[in-house]
């Protein structure tokens, strides 16, 4: 074991596990993370977590379909990655009310360090074992990181419209 940057002790290696209900702070928490550009000024997470592009992401967790997996580092969550399909109100014009949609999050100090992708193969083998077709995302262009994660786990680009892309990921 060795100590991370943040004084915790942590293993070497990272866990996966299922999302449970007394993850929504941490969820809520890495939305926030992904929700908002760096090197633009933040919203308090408060703010942010109430605005209904983002707490569409979250209300009512855990909701059946709902899929989401926990990164760990020891007992310490490092990253969160989630599916959700949307109804009604909570359909944005880029949603398919058929394919759930994808939020991810890590921490700052453990990106590109393999926990985003521990997520996404985690959440992946979840989604096909629960009978899902297909997972589409929304992400920023400038976002060169998550991107190339995204592609790297077969996400195809189906529309770009300003500073963002649609990608689909299909799981049949």
């Amino acid at each position: 074991m060795m100590m991370g940057r943040l004084g915790f002790v942590r293993s070497h290696g990272l866990g996966v596990r299922l999302a449970v209900d007394e993850d929504l702070p941490f969820l809520q928490r890495m939305l926030y993370e992904a929700a908002n550009r760096p090197g633009s000024p933040w919203p308090a997470i408060d703010v942010s977590m109430e605005e209904p592009r983002n707490k569409r992401f979250w209300s009512g967790w855990m909701r059946e379909g709902d899929v989401g997996v926990v990164a760990e580092d020891g007992a310490v969550p490092v990253g969160a990655a989630w599916i959700r399909r949307f109804t009604g109100d909570e359909l944005s014009p880029l949603d398919d009310e058929d394919v759930p949609v994808l939020a991810i999050g890590v921490e700052r100090h453990y990106r590109g360090r393999g926990a985003g992708g521990r997520l996404m193969d985690a959440l992946i083998e979840h989604a096909r074992a629960r009978g899902i077709h297909a997972i589409s995302l929304t992400a920023g262009l400038f976002n060169d990181a998550a991107l190339r994660l995204y592609r790297r786990r077969g996400f195809v680009e189906v529309l770009r419209r300003g500073e963002g892309v649609k990608m689909v990921l299909g799981l049949d």
